[in-house]
């Protein structure tokens, strides 16, 4: 039987000594040829910063690849593990749950954010946030616990108010509207669920899973539909060639855009723009009549 470390912080025994523990993952993970084994904590909520480089995080079972940047949030209790590539740079939070318990009071935001584990990309506010903490940290100064609790709560509200664009585990109703939404406001960019995933902070297996669960389909074809649907509003739309349009939708090859686009809508580009050559000659006779005639108030 495999019995999984429980840590007061990493691989120590002793009691947790400080409101909070900050080192970054440089200095600790050096030391350990970058890797730190499944284990867990009993007490301690650990947030991760990762600033620059990557790394394969595992969690109660799953294992994800990230890039940075990218942010962690490890409950106590959820057992986790990383593998670093070397000079990975960033920050480990480490806070008892008390202390966590006893700034969030009843703040029902923040409680539903920190209750599971998650994953997200962190913003501005987030990331100076931990370079406060950091510094606050590492110098014995007068007031130096009160402004720690001070600057932990700061980074707590900047999470649960971002809560939105973070993508929660085992949320796969969340995840596939975050994906959808990243493919609508973000056209222009290649298919490559690898880092579509890595966007939204879940594994490959995790996005195609959330995308089948809400159509039935693999999250390659959502993407694809989503742009071949993009392409028709703006055959349909405007005057733009198609070898622009599969430009601007991340094809490199025209010639495959228009296969791609036979394949899910049954006719070519072109074909398929004829069908609105009349209706956009309409809507730009029109058009051209408005710029000079006013209906009367």
């Amino acid at each position: 039987m495999t019995v999984i470390p429980s840590y007061a912080l990493y691989g120590e025994n002793h009691d947790f000594p400080d409101v909070l523990h900050c080192e970054r993952i440089f200095d600790r993970a050096k030391g350990l040829d970058w890797i730190i084994a499944p284990h867990r904590h009993a007490q301690l909520h650990q947030f991760f910063l990762i600033t620059h480089g990557s790394t394969q995080f595992s969690i109660d079972g799953e294992t994800r690849d990230l890039m940075g940047p990218a942010m962690l949030s490890v409950p106590a209790f959820h057992v986790h593990g990383f593998h670093f590539s070397p000079n990975t740079q960033g920050y480990v939070l480490s806070c008892p749950t008390r202390e966590i318990d006893t700034l969030i009071g009843q703040d029902i935001e923040i409680q539903a954010t920190l209750k599971t584990a998650f994953q997200g990309t962190p913003t501005d506010q987030i990331r100076t946030q931990f370079d406060y903490i950091y510094d606050e940290f590492c110098v014995e100064t007068t007031l130096r616990t009160p402004m720690l609790r001070s600057l932990l709560r700061v980074l707590l509200c900047h999470i649960a108010r971002n809560a939105n664009d973070v993508v929660k585990a085992g949320d796969q109703k969340g995840i596939f509207q975050k994906f959808e939404r990243l493919l609508i406001e973000n056209p222009q960019k290649p298919i490559n669920i690898d880092q579509f995933a890595s966007d939204l902070g879940v594994s490959r297996t995790g996005l195609h899973r959330a995308c089948h669960a809400a159509t039935g389909q693999s999250a390659q074809r959502v993407a694809m539909q989503t742009k071949i649907q993009e392409a028709k509003r703006r055959l349909a739309y405007t005057q733009e060639p198609a070898s622009q349009i599969a430009y601007r939708l991340g094809f490199e090859d025209p010639s495959y855009f228009s296969k791609v686009f036979r394949s899910y809508a049954g006719v070519t580009p072109t074909q398929y723009r004829a069908r609105f050559e009349t209706g956009l000659e309409f809507r730009r006779t029109r058009q051209n009549q408005n710029l000079t005639h006013k209906d009367p108030i």
